[in-house]
């Protein structure tokens, strides 16, 4: 009777000793974007960068960089670059991050949002442009999920380096951001006109436009332009990250506050080793009225 007892005794101690799950929990919420990643924000981890092609037909910004190190898919020269001999030229390029936003993020309200932006063109625009009627003036629009929260334009001289400055007030559309779904995206748009048509062409003057990229200064490209530190970036003033938003639980599920039976890891499991337990545990009682007898 003592035999079976203790057999019984140390099934059910093995059954109800914690099983160690968590290094498996890290691993899938790394693999779900939920581990750390250096080009996440954080509440000391604030500023956007930019980066792009060196044709300027495409971009991508994230909250990571070290000055020494080079972006993967960014231009090599450290600035995206088009020019045109007659007519205009046009940009728009979309910043979007890479990766998404992965956690729940906060900005404060009515702090300030600051954009800093390196350029440099040559030729006419603005009003000064002739065909076809006004260049389109630099504009900057600040998207939130693909949707516009924030624009402005600025005034240009088309005659050489400039450094355009951005700021503007979070405002209460802006302030809670879901991760995987508000991602955020900074549009650039800008346009210039080649100046033609002066006496024997003597001082005709290409359209040009540089965007400067964040980028090593040691592996930029100086031969063309000169551009250095000018890594142009956005500054948020994060309130928080990955703390509940308003009408979601402690898990991140909306409209859901806590656990239940189909979302909550490990309760099959909770329940199959209860049932076990108490089975183990009827046994005993059994074998013991058996031997009694």
């Amino acid at each position: 009777m003592r035999g079976v007892s203790l057999v019984a005794i140390v099934i059910v101690a093995m059954l109800i000793t914690p099983v160690q799950g968590t290094p498996i929990v890290d691993e899938v919420s790394m693999m779900q974007g939920g581990g750390n990643d250096d080009r996440q924000p954080t509440a000391n981890n604030t500023t956007y960068w930019l980066f792009g092609s060196e044709s300027m037909d495409r971009g991508h910004g994230h909250f990571f960089f070290d000055g020494n190190t080079s972006e993967q898919g960014s231009s090599p020269k450290g600035y995206g670059y088009k020019t045109a001999s007659n007519g205009k030229i046009s940009i728009d390029i979309s910043y979007r991050m890479e990766p998404q936003l992965a956690k729940d993020m906060v900005l404060e309200l009515d702090k300030t949002i600051r954009g800093t932006f390196y350029i440099e063109s040559w030729g006419r625009t603005g009003s000064d442009c002739q065909n076809g009627g006004a260049c389109k003036d630099f504009t900057v629009t600040f998207k939130k999920a693909g949707v516009p929260v924030a624009s402005d334009t600025f005034l240009t001289g088309g005659n050489g380096q400039e450094t355009i400055s951005w700021e503007f007030p979070v405002a209460e559309n802006m302030t809670e951001w879901k991760r995987n779904q508000d991602n955020i995206e900074i549009q650039i748009e800008y346009e210039v006109e080649a100046d033609t048509g002066t006496i024997f062409g003597l001082a005709d003057t290409a359209a040009e436009i540089y965007i400067f990229y964040t980028h090593p200064d040691e592996n930029r490209d100086n031969s063309v332009t000169d551009c250095d530190g000018c890594n142009s970036n956005v500054v948020f003033p994060i309130l928080e990250i990955d703390q509940p938003l308003p009408g979601e639980g402690e898990d991140g599920e909306n409209g859901e506050g806590g656990s239940n039976s189909e979302s909550t890891p490990g309760f099959t499991t909770l329940l199959m080793l209860t049932s076990m337990m108490a089975a183990a545990v009827v046994l005993v009682s059994k074998k013991n009225k058996e031997l009694e007898e």
